[in-house]
């Protein structure tokens, strides 16, 4: 079966995590990375910027359509792919006629902070199969004409992180916390966080340097965003990781719910029935929470109850190296092209 995987392409992506395991599962895969710049003059300049966009988009899509021409592939699986025209994705439809699939990461709908376009939800009708992460989603993706939408949650990959064969002094001089939150700096983050310094608390990640050093929260911020090696360690020496979910996913989860514990990280997240009781279950494998004195409360237990905390994350370790694998997902998927090809 021979698929082109549309998606960003760079380490850490999901591109790059699902290109080897489609491939494992039998796939002759080909990338069409969307975010690839293909011009670039004036992109600083801000009354340049616009055009530039606007010519760097229309390439890119000339680009989709010639390499579908070429390639011919039996599956064009987009992992957003929001830049893409309406009007090309119905062109290599008309012409080639690929199974075309969609596994959105973000908001379908929300325009206003860029998560989708106009033409990737014009678009939602020309898909065969369209996956979403959370079950909230699957009635507005039915209403703006999809064929077929398939509830499919985030996942994790074991190969992305790897743990030294021994820890060092200094690993666990630089790493080790009680209370861990690693992501990017956003004005949600920074209300839960600052209400929390009374902790033994670190923040790694990028942005946080606009927080004022007037600001307690601003001395827990440790450094940038670690990455592989590095963060494994962080996974692995820290006590308690949080996790916050963003608008879209306030009804659902996020990669993170998946990454921390099957990195081995104990994982205390916002509360929802999908978190708690579907992709794992609440007090057995994973901690909750809704509210700040709820948050304070729950990492006041769990310092002061380390067997019950390791057991928790022990569970949710083997909970997600048994379910929520990305090859887990993608041979879902695999399988549901298989069906649709009568084969």
């Amino acid at each position: 079966m021979k698929l082109l995987l549309v998606c960003e392409y760079w380490y850490g992506t999901g591109g790059w995590s699902y290109k080897k395991y489609l491939e494992e599962l039998g796939c002759s895969v080909e990338i069409f990375d969307f975010r690839k710049s293909y011009f670039s003059a004036g992109a600083s300049m801000p009354f340049l910027s616009f055009a530039t966009r606007r010519i760097n988009r229309n390439m890119m899509n000339r680009a989709f359509i010639s390499t579908v021409a070429q390639k011919k592939p039996d599956v064009i699986f987009l992992l957003k792919g929001e830049t893409l025209f309406e009007s090309s994705l119905r062109l290599v439809k008309q012409k080639q006629n690929p199974i075309l699939l969609q596994w959105y990461p973000d908001g379908p709908f929300n325009v206003v902070v860029k998560n989708a376009t106009k033409d990737s939800i014009a678009s939602i009708p020309l898909f065969d199969i369209y996956y979403i992460y959370a079950k909230s989603l699957v009635t507005p993706l039915f209403n703006a004409g999809a064929k077929r939408v398939e509830y499919l949650p985030f996942c994790y990959d074991p190969q992305m992180l790897s743990l030294p064969a021994k820890l060092q002094d200094e690993d666990r001089q630089r790493y080790a916390t009680d209370v861990v939150f690693a992501g990017t700096w956003e004005p949600m983050r920074e209300w839960w966080l600052e209400k929390i310094t009374e902790f033994d608390l670190a923040v790694w990640g990028n942005m946080w340097e606009r927080i004022p050093e007037s600001n307690p929260l601003r001395k827990h911020w440790k450094g940038n965003a670690v990455y592989g090696t590095e963060i494994s360690k962080l996974f692995s020496i820290s006590k308690i990781h949080l996790n916050f979910l963003r608008e879209q996913n306030k009804d659902s989860h996020n990669v993170r719910t998946l990454e921390i514990p099957g990195f081995g990280g104990f994982l205390l997240t916002q509360r929802t029935q999908e978190q708690a009781e579907e992709l794992f279950i609440e007090g057995k494998e994973i901690a909750c929470y809704e509210s700040v004195n709820e948050l304070k409360d729950k990492i006041r237990y769990y310092l002061h109850h380390d067997s019950e905390r390791l057991a928790i994350a022990r569970a949710g370790h083997e909970r997600a190296v048994r379910e929520h694998q990305a090859i887990h997902r993608l041979q879902r998927i695999v399988e549901d092209v298989r069906k649709l090809r009568g084969s």
